[in-house]
């Protein structure tokens, strides 16, 4: 008679506990794993954020205990002049950084895309500036920048040219923040690179295969017909990571303008860093209004690209 495979029975002392024994071992290093994750988050992002909003109700200078106010942090900032400055500095910013941002790193990346020689020594030139911190790149271009002939670089050219130079440091407040624009261009324009190069490299050559036998030559009607679109769950991605960053730049505006000249460059969070930490109500309060408004936009952005079809 054949012998029974005590295995195939699942009687006690079969093979079949150390293989149980192994699956427990396996979730629960799994669950470690993202029991570290799930503590470092809620430590250093989840605690913070829900501390602001707590403190955003009180009134609290950091010394002493926090008193309960309400909403009275709030109603100070929708009646302060200068919140609603640093509101209308804060998208006025965003309008400027951050669609050239994208196009900048477009260009970059279809130009390093082609197969030519050299091109991995300029993705690497074009990308450097990202190592470079912010607050590194502000003094760089203040320096270049500075309105003195005498020493900044732009303004010599331009009077050894014999054309003026924007007194953007004292005189017309609204070239302070395309100077800021400029910086955070040079510095941020190589990430937007890397993202639409992996872009493009994901792109098929079937489609411009097909598009060459259907009789289109114009590269501008391949990249227009083509590219572009394929390229929009990119461009959703970079618009989204894009805003975010950039309305919460500090370090451009405190190392270039100190948010002048006359508060034309002061942002919410350089709004909110002056009033830390005598007011640290006042500053949460406007800390939290600029989280609610990013991830009111995350939303917006979400849902129109949902109904355009937009695959993520």
């Amino acid at each position: 008679m054949a012998a029974v495979n005590s295995t195939a029975l699942g009687v006690p002392g079969s093979g079949r506990r150390p293989q149980f024994s192994k699956a427990i071992q396996t979730n629960l290093a799994g669950y470690s794993f993202v029991a570290i994750a799930v503590v470092l988050v809620g430590v250093f992002l989840v605690y913070p954020i829900g501390f602001a909003i707590y403190i955003s109700f009180h009134k609290w200078g950091i010394l002493g205990n926090p008193q309960w106010v309400g909403w009275d942090n709030y109603l100070y900032l929708f009646q302060d002049s200068r919140f609603l400055t640093a509101v209308w500095n804060t998208v006025y910013y965003a309008i400027l950084a951050v669609p050239a941002q994208i196009v900048v790193g477009l260009l970059l990346a279809v130009l390093v895309n082609r197969k030519v020689a050299g091109r991995e020594i300029f993705r690497t030139i074009f990308f450097i500036p990202m190592s470079v911190s912010f607050v590194a790149a502000g003094i760089l271009f203040t320096w270049i920048l500075t309105t003195n002939p005498f020493i900044g670089f732009l303004p010599a050219l331009f009077h050894t040219l014999g054309l003026p130079f924007p007194q953007w440091q004292t005189g017309n407040p609204n070239w302070a923040m395309v100077m800021i624009v400029l910086m955070n261009t040079w510095k941020s324009a190589g990430y937007a690179m890397v993202i639409y190069l992996a872009g493009l490299q994901g792109i098929n050559p079937s489609y411009y295969e097909a598009a060459q036998v259907d009789g289109v030559r114009n590269e501008w009607e391949m990249f227009r017909y083509i590219t572009w679109p394929l390229l929009t769950p990119t461009t959703f991605l970079l618009v989204v990571t894009t805003v975010i960053f950039t309305l919460r730049g500090f370090e451009p505006i405190f190392v270039m303008t100190a948010g002048g000249p006359a508060g034309a460059t002061t942002t919410m969070v350089y709004y909110l860093y002056n009033k830390f930490p005598n007011t640290m109500g006042v500053s949460s309060a406007a800390a939290t209004l600029l989280l609610v408004g990013v991830l009111l936009l995350t939303v917006v952005q979400f849902l129109i690209n949902r109904q355009r079809g937009v695959d993520y």
